[in-house]
């Protein structure tokens, strides 16, 4: 018996070389703090491009690092949420929105509540605290945090703390964005009456139009100064989770999650993102995949030319990174827990909490790698 199971550790290991020295060979490993043994779990960059705001989970701080001489020049005690929290610039790194986490953080086919703090990037103080609300967003001007909770859409003046303005906005769910020239508001909400009157199948499939309207929604885009309806992209959607614009607000990125009734795959919970024509608000054919267990993190590349997406492999995490103008994957990156390999300290678990950063040579990726940083030279795959 001792033989046989000598046999299959030696094969074990064998095979665990032979797939290190094949697969995403040019990478750095980066401690930040030696002590730490928790996960990083949110990350992004300043418009700058000197530092990466990153979060850890369990109350551990806000890390402000600069990742080119890699050293952290500074902490900060916030959110304090067990999970961690999403992180997110303003456009002009004026303040950072973090958005709270949890170790379950999607309810199957309900609108999602947590907590949001905006917080001065300089001093790390407090400057609005938002809870519960579905979604947050902070204006270009950085004058006001756009929030969406119920069926209202609230302006909160950030130098005062008070709520401006809002309007309504009628089955509102999870999804809010503002295009980069502030002049725009993307806000997902369940499918209307009147949506379905105007598509034509709907009107003789009696079955398909109740079907949409219990699993479908719909995106309206407003003036963001009038609150005037501008108009309704011409598709239904699955769930919404997020909204996000493209820098250069051409392209409207929506993360959508099927309802359980409706799901194709079975077991296996799939995560889409589609893309819409972030000027006329046409849907896009082109759109992505995930397979991770919590909303996966994505970004575009600053020159627009990648787009990244977290996803489940089997058995590892995987950053796919793929040519952003025909949707084809280029390059993969799979995450391991280095079995039986004497990692000092490493601390790896099998989720999907990984978060990146495109690095400003647009060649180089920051990631996190449970209680690590990688950096990964994307064209080494090629």
């Amino acid at each position: 018996m001792r033989r046989i199971l000598l046999f299959h550790l030696c094969l074990l290991l064998c095979i665990l070389q032979a797939y290190s020295q094949n697969i995403n060979e040019d990478f750095e490993r980066i401690k930040i703090d030696s002590d730490i043994k928790h996960l990083y779990v949110g990350m992004d960059m300043s418009p700058d491009g000197k530092y990466v705001a990153i979060s850890g989970n369990k109350e551990f701080p806000l890390y402000i690092y600069d990742w080119a001489n890699r050293e952290v020049v500074n902490t900060f005690n916030v959110g304090n949420w067990f999970a961690g929290a999403a992180v997110k610039y303003s456009k002009n790194g004026k303040y950072i929105l973090i958005q709270q986490l949890k170790f379950v953080d999607w309810a199957p086919n309900k609108d999602k509540e947590v907590a949001f703090d905006i917080i001065d990037a300089e001093s790390g103080k407090t400057v609005k605290r938002l809870d519960p609300y579905h979604a947050v967003c902070i204006t270009p001007d950085e004058q006001y945090a756009i929030a969406l909770t119920a069926d209202e859409v609230s302006f909160w003046n950030l130098e005062s703390g008070k709520k401006e303005k809002s309007f309504g906005v009628k089955k509102a769910s999870n999804g809010l964005a503002i295009s980069p020239d502030g002049s725009m508001l993307a806000v997902s909400h369940r499918v209307t009456e009147e949506a379905l009157a105007r598509v034509p199948r709907y009107q003789k499939d009696k079955k398909a139009r109740k079907a949409a309207a219990k699993y479908k929604q719909e995106i309206t885009v407003y003036d963001a100064n009038t609150f005037d309806k501008k108009f309704n992209v011409n598709e239904f959607y699955d769930i919404f989770y997020k909204l996000d614009y493209s820098d250069d607000g051409k392209t409207l990125f929506c993360l959508q999650i099927p309802h359980t009734n409706a799901q194709a795959t079975g077991n296996v919970r799939q995560t889409y993102i589609s893309t819409i024509d972030g000027i006329t608000g046409e849907a896009s054919r082109k759109g992505y995949t995930s397979s991770a267990t919590y909303e996966p993190d994505f970004k575009l590349s600053d020159d627009g030319k990648l787009f990244g997406l977290v996803s489940q492999g089997y058995p590892f995490l995987e950053l796919h990174i793929y040519d952003a103008e025909t949707a084809k994957m280029k390059y993969r990156y799979k995450q391991s827990w280095r079995l039986l390999e004497k990692n000092d300290g490493d601390y790896i678990i099998s989720d999907s909490r990984t978060t990146f950063v495109f690095l400003p040579d647009n060649k180089n990726i920051l990631m996190t790698m449970g209680n690590r940083l990688i950096i990964w030279n994307m064209e080494s795959e090629n």
